[in-house]
């Protein structure tokens, strides 16, 4: 074996209190247990370590803020490769020269060099300069990025049970790419004898070639909506029927809610009211004590003048002991100008009209007491309707107006949401409408030296071969009869595409080419990362779909999935398998588990 390959020996988290990390081997890895416990975002942290873009933001991850990854070339060699959690360059840590400075690689691909972690990966491994071709119509090419193969190493848990071949990934603009990558590592041949053709072309195909980039993109945004145009359009029935419905519920609460509040209003009129005349009673009230104040002091007043000349008036006739006159000689009415006899009749006639008066006033306040108690009873009364009225507002109507109004908005929203995809399946008809009458102007436009892309028929059925052997071991239900459809670019097992099976079976067969691939590689001395890390192939045990699925789980095909595993994947090469459930017993001695528990007092709960 003259090619070099890559073994993963550790991955750890580390922060200022706290690391978090995983240890490989060779040969067979299985790390299983509980949901949520950080099984997949193992495999994401991997692939962001071996040049991802983007690692996913969980809250487990928060402590920590870089990434240490261990890599052996199994020429000898041993890395570790630094990377902040957030993203960016890397740092390479060569771990068998002591004195060695540690260097600083690029997150970005460069051809023909190892400044970059692309670039420093294919070296290891013998591609560096390699060249794929990325245009058959136009024999173009591109550099190949260790991203490229990636995706062949390591598949993802969204990606081992999509419907697509496991060779492409779904986008049409990268298709010539990603097959050429697998013709690259099936042949060791690359594209860089390709030579371009003329530049140009006519409209037409110019316009085909933006129309596809245009419905590659819509094809990802209808694959992301994740349901058909006929399921949508029964959706946006069922939803405008919802809508109507719950519009003639919220006008009903809406109204009765309206109708309290002008009850409402109506009674805090009233309370104004009432409560205006109560002040407007106790300031009379104010006043009217003051004027009895008053009256109270002119009859005293008055009673006093009645009373001294009463006393005046009888009083008997003397010498003046001043100048000794008699009585008869003395002038009186000369000395006071006034008739005692008049001032006391007129206090008295005073004094029975300001107790008239006092009297009317008194009755006045009495009525004005009895009203301010009529009123302050018709407030009490008013207050307790009034709270009532507002008590059913707020307790009941107002909530019961609120999620309704909350659910209205939310069916309003998912209903914009449904008419986006309709709208995507709308755009994309379209443009292969479009498409489709260019194609028909420009004619069938083949030239007899346009370039010949894809798998070579002999190496198409030796890796068949290989696929259909493969899972015979695992004891895959049929004959395991398989071929390579060209222009799905997806194989056929047992006459049916593998694409139109359940997603277990989709699984299972993803993970079968897989590791068939580095089997292949392996066998004939070619190029590959030497590693496969794998989550959930097992998926028609933990959430079957359909009968298909359901029928796996009777046969053995999961311990001799495992059993063949251990038997051809012990030292020269390493499998990583991310499973929920559990290896089965028989098989434990000849892997290497590691169990997430979810249970912070059993194990190792999780990966953070």
């Amino acid at each position: 074996m003259s090619n070099s390959y890559l073994q993963l020996r550790r991955i750890a988290f580390s922060g200022p209190k706290k690391m978090a990390e995983m240890t490989f081997s060779n040969g067979v890895n299985v790390i299983c247990g509980a949901s949520d416990t950080g099984k997949s975002f193992l495999a994401e942290s991997i692939d962001f370590m071996l040049g991802g873009s983007v690692l996913r933001d969980i809250p487990e991850r928060t402590p920590f803020g870089e990434v240490q990854f261990d890599l052996d070339v199994t020429s000898g060699e041993k890395w570790r490769f630094y990377r902040a959690s957030s993203g960016g360059n890397f740092k390479a840590e060569n771990l068998r020269d002591e004195e060695a400075k540690i260097e600083v690689l690029r997150k970005d691909h460069s051809h023909c060099k190892t400044d970059n972690m692309s670039g420093f990966l294919l070296d290891k491994i013998g591609l560096l300069g390699k060249r794929i071709l990325r245009s058959k119509k136009n024999g173009t090419t591109q550099s190949l990025s260790f991203r490229n193969l990636a995706r062949l190493a390591l598949v993802q848990e969204g990606e081992i049970q999509q419907t697509g071949s496991p060779f492409w990934g779904g986008q049409y603009t990268l298709k010539t790419a990603e097959l050429a990558t697998i013709k690259l590592l099936l042949t060791g041949v690359d594209d860089s004898d390709v030579v371009a053709t003329a530049r140009g072309g006519t409209d037409s195909a110019k316009q085909i070639e933006l129309i596809d980039e245009l419905l590659a993109e819509i094809r990802q945004e209808i694959a992301d909506v994740g349901k058909e145009e006929v399921d949508l359009k029964e959706q946006i029935g069922r939803l405008d029927e919802t809508i109507e419905r719950r519009r003639e519920t919220l006008k009903s609460i809406q109204a009765k809610l309206d109708s309290l509040l002008a009850q409402r209003r109506k009674l805090m009129d009233v309370r104004t009211a009432i409560q205006d005349r109560l002040d407007e009673i106790a300031n009379l009230l104010t006043r009217f004590d003051l004027l009895l104040e008053h009256y109270a002091v002119d009859i005293g007043r008055l009673t006093a003048i009645q009373e001294s000349g009463a006393m005046f008036a009888h009083v008997e006739s003397v010498f003046c002991p001043l100048c000794g006159a008699p009585p008869e000689a003395q002038q009186h009415a000369a000395a006071c100008d006034g008739n005692v006899e008049a001032i006391v009749q007129a206090a008295t006639a005073e004094i029975e009209k300001i107790t008239r008066l006092k009297d009317e006033l008194q009755a006045t306040v009495a009525d004005l007491k009895s009203e301010a108690v009529s009123l302050e009873e018709e407030l009490s009364n008013k207050n307790d309707e009034y709270e009532h009225v507002n008590a059913q507002i707020q307790e009941t109507i107002v909530p019961t107006v609120s999620e309704e109004r909350a659910s209205f908005s939310e069916l309003i929203e998912k209903r914009a949401e449904v008419h986006l995809g309709l709208d995507l399946y709308a755009r994309a008809a379209k443009l292969e409408e479009r498409r489709a009458a260019l194609e028909q102007e420009e004619g069938e436009e083949r030239s007899s030296g346009a370039i010949v892309s894809g798998l070579p028929d002999s190496i198409a059925h030796d890796f068949s071969l290989r696929v259909s052997k493969l899972l015979k071991e695992w004891d895959f239900p049929g004959d395991c009869l398989v071929h390579f459809d060209k222009e799905t670019t997806d194989f056929v097992i047992d006459g049916k595409p593998r694409g139109s099976r359940g997603k277990g079976l989709r699984a299972i067969t993803h993970a079968a080419v897989t590791i068939a691939l580095l089997e292949y590689c392996l066998e004939n001395d070619l190029p590959h990362p030497g590693f496969v890390v794998l989550d959930s192939p097992l998926l028609a045990y933990f959430k079957p779909e359909g009968d298909e699925d359901r029928q796996l789980q009777g046969t053995n095909l999961k311990e001799s999935f495992y059993s063949y595993l251990i038997d051809h994947h012990s030292a020269d090469s390493q499998i990583v398998i991310v499973e929920n459930q559990h290896p089965p017993d028989s098989v434990l001695g000849g892997l290497r588990m590691t169990v997430f528990t979810g249970n912070p007092n059993e194990g190792r709960e999780g990966f953070l």
